[in-house]
């Protein structure tokens, strides 16, 4: 316990100097503007703002005349403060003070010109149950642990017992046989409970390699009558060509206009390959960074509006709040990209596209609804997979490869969110996103 308290001191004081630090740099920000309410009311104030929200506390701005210039709770802006601890921080009497309350600490910050004189003060008022929660759990782990560690003994001296008096030849040689390539299923040849509960575990484990071994060879085979489709058919352009002799203009551009969207389809296969190849790595690096998200699909939406008005398909775009969110902007770009190129893609001429924009305190949310084909209920949990095709036809003929849904997922839960589908054939298709305003490792 006496190391807990510690720990718990050390972690607060560490806190509270980096809230020095941030009131330090505003306080320069502040002597800057030069105090005054309209620089305060710009990108300073929201800074001011989020600030408040992380440490899950109130920031006030103090001058020199001790009036309220900003208070994030907004109760006491422009109002008048005097109390023993901050006078005695305004006249230079102490650099800072610190003032623990409940679970709340009170840090007085002054604001100092390069004169050193102070012209100001910050007062911040800091949740520290983070850090009693944090050593609680540390706590409670530590007690797991050992809990977990102490029975995982007695269960391996127990089993060991029982391992070490019999059968134990016949399932090392069944597993002997699975380390050669050996798949088959283990079987329970001892009469002991012990050993089946082993074998079922091992066999369960088998049945996993098999499903991951059968879902390899099936891409594999996918992947490779794809990239077989254009070859093929720019082979039978080629021959068609090459049997014929004097082959008029007309027809020989027409022959290599389709073999250029066939070497194109086949590029963008590979490139679809390679993104969801990427996205699939666990050491795939993320570019974190704030994305205003009302500006990203702004953008890809006014890509995309010349494509759907050759179809005459209406593109709206709603936005209920100014969302700024921490993101890998390529990765999600290329997600929602997706999404909003397949709700034009697979509509009806003279349909529409809505897309909305919303957040809360942890998420923002985006929907993507259009009144296109709609997809049949027994096709919507396979959406996502690779290579699947709800119309293959169709699919081809605007130039879908069957990965675009699969790096749409990928790239979202990368970002630890989520992608859920509703649709009504013959109706439309709605997809809504969910993600993290903060990304969390």
């Amino acid at each position: 316990m006496l190391v807990q308290h510690s720990n718990s001191d050390r972690m607060a004081k560490q806190k509270l100097l980096l809230v020095q630090n941030q009131c330090n740099i505003l306080g320069n920000q502040i002597l800057v503007n030069q105090f005054t309410m309209d620089n305060l009311k710009g990108n300073l104030s929201v800074q001011i703002d989020q600030l408040a929200n992380v440490w899950e506390g109130r920031i006030l701005v103090v001058d020199s005349s001790y009036c309220i210039l900003k208070d994030t709770y907004t109760i006491d802006q422009n109002d008048y403060i005097i109390y023993d601890e901050a006078v005695k921080v305004m006249r230079g009497e102490k650099d800072r003070n610190i003032r623990m309350v409940d679970d709340y600490a009170e840090i007085i910050i002054p604001i100092v010109d390069a004169e050193k004189v102070v012209s100001g003060i910050m007062i911040a008022t800091v949740s520290m149950a983070d850090i009693k929660n944090n050593n609680e759990f540390i706590h409670n782990q530590i007690n797991i642990l050992i809990m977990l560690f102490a029975m995982l003994a007695i269960c391996c001296a127990y089993v060991l017992s029982r391992v070490a008096v019999s059968g134990s030849e016949k399932l090392n040689k069944q597993i002997q046989s699975l380390s050669e390539g050996h798949l088959e299923t283990l079987k329970k040849e001892s009469r002991y409970n012990e050993y089946a509960e082993l074998t079922d575990s091992f066999n369960v484990l088998l049945d996993k390699m098999q499903m991951l071994e059968d879902s390899r060879q099936e891409f594999v085979s996918n992947v490779s009558h794809e990239l077989k489709t254009p070859i093929t058919s720019m082979k039978v352009l080629a021959d068609s060509l090459l049997m014929q002799e004097e082959v008029p203009n007309e027809m020989y551009r027409e022959f290599m206009g389709d073999m250029v969207d066939e070497i194109d389809r086949e590029s963008k296969i590979i490139n679809d390959l390679l993104t969801l190849v990427k996205m699939d790595k666990k050491s795939s690096a993320l570019n974190i960074a704030p994305v205003n998200i009302n500006s990203l699909l702004e953008l890809l939406l006014k890509r995309i509006k010349p494509i759907a008005a050759k179809r005459n398909i209406e593109v709206t775009f709603e936005s209920f709040r100014d969302v700024v969110g921490e993101i890998d902007e390529v990765k999600l770009t290329l997600a929602f990209s997706n999404l909003i190129e397949n709700a034009v893609k697979y509509n009806n001429d003279g349909g529409s596209v809505y897309v909305s924009l919303n957040s809360d305190h942890k998420f923002f949310y985006v929907k993507v609804q259009d009144t296109g084909v709609g997809i049949p209920e027994d096709a919507q949990s396979q959406v996502f997979e690779r290579f699947y095709r709800v119309d293959k036809a169709r699919s081809r003929d605007t130039g879908g490869t069957g990965l675009g849904l699969a790096i749409t997922r990928n790239a979202i839960l990368m970002h630890k969110g989520a992608i859920k589908l509703y649709s009504e054939p013959g109706e439309g298709t709605t997809f809504t996103v969910r993600i993290p305003l903060k990304y969390v490792n």
